[in-house]
């Protein structure tokens, strides 16, 4: 008989109903088969893209009443069906049209929606609940500046969702908007991209507010700011988050940076039960709802173990990105001197930059210290040189 939950392990509010229904299903049957429905939730086991891709192959991912199927990329290559039923569009909707009222969208408002409506996901992550708050939405699409910008003057568009790099085009050729919902891309976990990318979109006497949000093809939408800008306030009536360290998958404290996991409420098709989503973020309870304070600031793929503490290269490439310097090309050499790790960072880039005030920022961001940071104008990157033996 396994443990009831302990007090201080967090969970579903409706764990034991939600583990019985979820135990019906083809793709949770064997995994729950001796898991009992009041298990502590730590027992539960993970979910992962792998594990989905092969209940596809399988046949247990289809659900009879599904209306909708959105494509999404899938371990090795080509892609995954994300089944969805009317109940589950509904409810989708109601959740996102929540958030996306606490973020400043009134429904008399006209939003333009610069994500792709094809085969994958992407802007139908926002129409759902753009459409249940009643706001006038254009499902425009990606590119075509020139069109966009002619939308969004003609018809008065007050709100832009967005990826950042995008909305920044679009600022400075010239658009004006009041709200940006970026998604897509980091946002909030790169030093000055916000401000950047309001001051384009505000121009001399306007003023916009940029406010991140984070969504999975699978999940849909899990979390958007609010004007307040004090970090991603969580769908806790849509999903339930957990952070877990990825090398153990045991929850870490509060604050500390770990794998963002998801679990579906109500979701009828394909609900997702403890999915490592692979993305670096940090969670905070507060009393007026969950958050992820710092958004999204990396991927667990390629973790290193550096002086014994758990480095992410993605995220120090959003680190790099924060300092102006080229993230794309810089590369992270580690090797050992008398049984000790070394690490050392050379980027591409030249002129006056402090690099003794970024290395102190690199230890006060990363908890661990470089032993050399270099600056070169014709360096190649090469990611991680792991030396070590």
């Amino acid at each position: 008989m396994t443990d009831t939950l302990a007090p201080s392990v967090h969970a579903p509010p409706n764990a034991p109903s939600l583990l019985a229904r979820l135990r019906a299903l083809p793709l949770y049957r064997k995994a729950l088969a001796t898991v009992s429905d009041d298990a502590d939730w730590r027992a539960v086991p993970l979910l992962t893209r792998e594990r989905l891709t092969e209940a596809w192959a399988a046949g247990e991912l289809a659900h009879p009443r599904a209306v909708r199927v959105h494509l999404t990329p899938h371990p090795g290559g080509g892609w995954l069906p994300e089944y969805a039923t009317r109940a589950d569009i509904r409810a989708h909707g109601r959740a996102a049209a929540a958030a996306l009222a606490r973020a400043g969208i009134r429904p008399e408002d006209h939003v333009q929606v610069a994500f792709g409506y094809h085969r994958f996901a992407g802007g139908w992550l926002m129409q759902d609940g753009l459409e249940t708050l009643g706001a006038k939405t254009i499902p425009f699409g990606p590119g075509e500046s020139e069109a966009q910008l002619e939308t969004l003057r003609q018809l008065g568009v007050r709100v832009l969702v967005s990826a950042p790099s995008f909305a920044q085009r679009l600022g400075e050729a010239g658009a004006r908007v009041d709200l940006l919902i970026a998604a897509g891309e980091p946002l909030t976990s790169v030093a000055g991209r916000r401000e950047r990318v309001q001051a384009a979109l505000s121009g001399e006497t306007g003023r916009c507010t940029a406010l991140d949000c984070y969504a999975t093809s699978e999940a849909g939408l899990i979390a958007l700011e609010t004007p307040e800008q004090n970090g991603l306030r969580v769908l806790t009536d849509w999903v339930f988050v957990e952070v877990l360290d990825p090398d153990t998958g045991q929850p870490v404290p509060d604050g500390e940076r770990g794998e963002l996991v998801v679990t579906h409420l109500t979701r009828e098709a394909m609900p997702l039960l403890r999915f490592r989503t692979g993305d670096l973020t940090r969670l905070e309870r507060r009393e007026d709802g969950t958050y992820l304070p710092g958004g999204v600031f990396g991927h667990v793929g390629g973790m290193l173990k550096v002086k014994g503490v758990k480095l992410f290269p993605r995220e120090v490439a959003f680190w790099l990105a924060g300092h102006g310097l080229d993230h794309t090309e810089h590369t992270l050499r580690l090797w050992s001197r008398s049984g000790a790790d070394r690490l050392e960072l050379t980027v591409r880039g030249e002129g006056p930059v402090n690099l003794e005030a970024m290395q102190a920022d690199f230890q006060r961001r990363f908890a661990v210290r470089l032993d050399a940071l270099a600056l070169d104008p014709t360096h190649e990157g090469r990611g991680v040189i792991d030396e070590r033996t």
